[in-house]
């Protein structure tokens, strides 16, 4: 536990990757190949457990309107992320309102 006093993360937000829909792109065989092959359950548990065994509270959080939004392109062009990291700073603005809301 001493590494967790280091670091003093108490929170983790991950994508509640359950509420993505199977088959997104209809049209696309490739894409529903790549999708129905996806983990998701595995990589949601397996996160999930291994923040919990680590001590950190974990928050599922829905990932809509993180990808493709005004505030996600705003986020790009005034701070410079990529659309990924954009991505992740929208996820864990969300997990920080999820948070303020429970407290």
């Amino acid at each position: 536990m001493k590494f967790l006093a280091k670091i003093g993360v108490d929170y983790v937000v991950f994508e509640d990757l359950f509420v993505i829909k199977s088959r997104k792109f209809g049209k696309s065989r490739k894409g529903n190949r790549k999708i129905s092959k996806f983990a998701k359950k595995q990589m949601i548990i397996h996160g999930v457990i291994k923040a919990l065994r680590l001590g950190f509270n974990v928050i599922l959080v829905n990932p809509k309107g993180t990808t493709n939004s005004e505030e996600h392109e705003r986020l790009m062009r005034e701070r410079g992320f990529d659309r990924h990291t954009a991505s992740a700073y929208l996820i864990a603005l969300k997990g920080l309102g999820t948070i303020n809301d429970i407290k």
